[in-house]
């Protein structure tokens, strides 16, 4: 066996691992995306299996290379949420194969095939299956992330041959020097992805300056505010489907589709809004928040919760100093719900 490109490749793919980890958890203290802290933990993990391999400790690697893939795919599952505006219910579980894989090859198995080739070969096949649902998901335009998807698939399939071939003494180093290469290759382009435009800034060409502040607009008025923040990145949940196109929009309904979210999932705004402020505070320019539907959310969820939404909402954009913008007509809530919204955002 040649023992050197095998050393050769074990140190590519370990100083690979660390490196993107760093990155991802260098976009994770910024942007505070939850899938960038994941998949830095991943890569982390899969360090961990090369060392683990390396000493020949083959549970232990089995062990890390399943954890890899769970968190590999988890971290796809939370990006999609992240960028589609939906929540994957029960994503650990979704995610949770590969180490139940190979928890039971270790514990219950008698041999290298359930110790090692079956827990690889589910791993190698949830790798791949990260990557395929972010290529097929994701939007066109966002194409570093189909890049990494891309080669993190490559990576997967590759991995794929591992219970096959890695007894084949003259095809061992072979392999994982291209599982190595593989491995920096998915490694660059995830960190091309994290620190793209699209994964951690904001879009948009910014024009003129907005002050912040709250404000409360009717129907009417708010035709003259998209009209004003044309070309500014607005992040707004909507029930309208003309949006500016430089806007992030969420169209609030109960149908599953793109960019959707549910009525009553008010949680997901105010986590959206508050990483969207968090990075126009980073960009340096004031981040607007627009919510237009207040009359649909009071009908899904009530008013006393529609009212705490807003003072949370309302305390995120004053401590970002951002701008929160709520389109309501009055005769569409009864007078006193009207008031308790006016007050709650602006006094009064």
């Amino acid at each position: 066996m040649n023992t050197t490109l095998l050393m050769v490749g074990q140190a590519l793919s370990l100083s690979a691992k660390f490196a993107v980890s760093a990155v991802l958890l260098m976009v994770y203290i910024q942007s505070r995306r939850k899938s960038a802290f994941i998949w830095a933990i991943a890569w982390l993990v899969a360090a961990m299996s090369i060392v683990a391999d390396a000493l020949g400790i083959l549970q232990f690697a089995a062990l890390t290379e399943a954890a890899f893939s769970s968190l590999m795919f988890l971290g796809s599952l939370v990006f999609l949420s992240e960028e589609l505006g939906k929540n994957v219910r029960y994503s650990s579980l979704w995610a949770a194969p590969p180490l139940v894989a190979a928890t039971y090859g270790i514990f219950l198995g008698n041999d290298w095939n359930s110790v090692v080739g079956i827990p690889y070969g589910v791993s190698a096949f949830f790798i791949v299956l990260s990557g395929v649902l972010i290529v097929t998901s994701i939007d066109l335009k966002f194409k570093s992330a189909k890049r990494a998807a891309f080669a993190l698939g490559i990576l997967g399939a590759h991995k794929m041959d591992y219970p096959f071939l890695r007894t084949v003494e003259w095809f061992a180093p072979m392999g994982f020097a291209i599982g190595a290469a593989l491995t920096v290759v998915a490694a660059y382009f995830m960190a091309r992805m994290v620190m793209s435009r699209e994964f951690i800034k904001l879009a948009g060409t910014i024009r003129f300056e907005i002050d912040p502040g709250i404000e409360l607009v009717s129907s009417s008025e708010y035709r003259r505010v998209k009209e004003d923040l044309k070309g500014y990145p607005v992040l707004a949940f909507i029930r309208e489907l003309t949006p500016p196109d430089e806007w992030k929009a969420y169209f609030l309904t109960s149908l599953p589709g793109r960019n959707t979210i549910t009525p009553t999932n008010l949680p997901r705004i105010l986590e959206l809004s508050g990483r969207y402020l968090r990075e126009a505070e980073m960009r340096g320019i004031t981040g607007v928040v627009v919510i237009d539907g207040i009359e649909y959310l009071v009908i899904h969820n009530g008013i006393t919760a529609v009212t705490k939404f807003l003072g949370t909402l309302r305390d995120l954009v004053i401590l970002r100093d951002g701008r929160l913008v709520v389109v309501v007509d009055e005769t569409a809530l009864e007078k006193k719900d009207y008031l308790t919204i006016k007050r709650v955002l602006i006094g009064g």
